[in-house]
């Protein structure tokens, strides 16, 4: 790690030094935020002619492309039985479960090679919902495309608007599994503070505005804005507008990643829908969705939202890779969400959203009544975490109170640590209350990493 005289923290890759003036919106050229490799690139010759089927054109292309005869395929159809609605179950054993069927054109298309965006009907109901959702028309300033996973399209994005090497800001401390794809392009990671509301419109204007005139700029910013993973903390609208003031000053381009937006009760306009009262022609967000957790997480389904260039570059890294995400997890999610529409997809998320947020009381009742004096914590609005603060109780590392004195007394939690990306030491653990036992073992948790923590008092005498 390198810190420069005015405190900026440098990790992961070596010096570059390039432009220290950010272009203002209105003269960004074309491909600004893309990548040297995403500017050259483009979908291969074959799959690159697939986009020009239709109707009427006689097509020797698909053969070419690898493409199996459905004629072939042993599958008659795909019936999916429904559960009762989330706020509407019974324990009746008789109940008869709704059932959708996946057959004919719709079943060949799930199982053959399809296009890399995603599923034509899929990605078209995406962005009406987007559209819905977030109050944004559509048109020619952006689109939706489909990953396996919102995982899987950060990654990728991160390839396509990062050189190696580059500088990129990121709200501290941050999911942890964006880190991997940075380490492998070498970027250096550029630590923005966090308070009870996110990121820290302070503290990302210090970093812009005494910036090293040596070396290179970032222009892309990280955020996980409501119920942060791990924080807790959700960004405000108020807070969102005003980080996008900042980044319209230094024309950064927001990723904008947000499993948990329909687990919160009461939701926040997204940088997505906020972006055009900072920047009216858009293009400077791309918004990540997960179906993970509202449907399945192993149907490995997410979606992007932003500019079209950056999202087709995304594809162009996706159609050499993988060529395209499941189709059968698409066609079946297209058939779920066609079935329920926006508003029966809205009222099955506030559901989730309010077991969740039951679930999340229930725990944090526990922790509180365990923990106060020696811990503190953001209580969160959304998502499955709580990022505890030992620091009352005297911690300032917590990984080995975790590996030491948690474990021995038979409770796991995980360090804080694992959430900065120089790996400096933290006073916090994360503890999950997705799937903990709230009937027992989640009490017996709490019961054992009190007596941890005052175990580990006595041990560095802080009792």
């Amino acid at each position: 790690m390198v810190q420069d005289t005015n405190g900026i923290h440098i990790t992961q890759g070596p010096d570059r030094t390039g432009s220290n003036t950010p272009q203002h919106d209105s003269s960004l050229h074309k491909g600004y935020y893309l990548s040297d490799k995403a500017r050259e690139s483009e979908i291969d010759g074959i799959r690159g002619l697939l986009i020009h089927e239709k109707p009427g054109v006689v097509s020797f292309v698909s053969a070419l492309a690898g493409k199996p005869n459905p004629h072939t395929f042993p599958f008659e159809s795909i019936t999916l039985n429904l559960k009762a609605p989330l706020g509407s179950r019974t324990d009746d054993p008789n109940a008869a479960p709704t059932q959708l069927t996946i057959e004919g054109p719709d079943l060949d298309a799930a199982l053959q090679y399809g296009p890399t965006p995603g599923l034509a009907n899929f990605r078209a109901w995406l962005e009406d919902f987007q559209s819905a959702v977030h109050g944004r028309a559509k048109g020619d300033q952006w689109t939706v495309n489909v990953g396996t996973g919102s995982q899987d399209l950060m990654a990728k994005t991160f390839g396509v608007v990062l050189n190696p090497g580059d500088p990129v800001l990121i709200e501290t401390p941050v999911y942890a599994g964006i880190l991997p794809p940075l380490r492998n392009l070498k970027a250096k990671t550029i630590e923005v503070e966090v308070d009870e509301q996110g990121i820290s419109p302070d503290s990302l204007e210090q970093i812009l505005g005494n910036w090293p005139a040596d070396q290179k700029r970032p222009k892309v910013v990280y955020v996980n804005p409501v119920g942060c993973n791990p924080s807790g903390c959700s960004h405000s609208k108020e807070r969102k507008l005003a980080v996008l003031e900042i980044c319209k000053k230094y024309n950064l381009l927001i990723l904008e990643d947000d499993p948990y937006y329909y687990l919160a009760q009461q939701r926040i306009p997204s940088y997505f829908e906020l972006e055009t009262q900072v920047f009216p022609n858009g293009g400077h967000v791309v918004r990540f969705d997960s179906f993970s957790k509202l449907l399945a997480a192993g149907m490995r389904l997410g979606f992007a939202t932003g500019p079209k260039e950056i999202l087709h570059a995304i594809d162009v890294v996706t159609a050499g890779a993988s060529l395209h995400s499941s189709a059968v997890s698409q066609a079946v999610a297209y058939r779920l969400v066609k079935h329920w529409g926006v508003e029966g997809f809205s009222n099955h998320a506030q559901h989730v959203a309010d077991f969740y947020a039951e679930r999340r009381k229930r725990f944090e009742d526990l922790a509180h009544k365990h923990l106060d004096g020696l811990a503190t914590w953001v209580s969160p609005v959304a998502g499955m975490f709580l990022w505890i603060d030992l620091s009352p109780a005297g911690v300032e590392d917590s990984y080995s109170l975790v590996r030491e004195e948690a474990l021995a007394k038979g409770v796991l939690a995980v360090p804080g640590f694992a959430f900065f990306p120089n790996g400096r030491k933290s006073s916090h653990v994360r503890t999950s209350f997705s799937l903990v036992d709230l009937d027992n073992d989640a009490e017996l948790g709490m019961e054992r990493l009190a007596s941890a923590i005052r175990d580990w008092q006595k041990r560095n005498g802080k009792a």
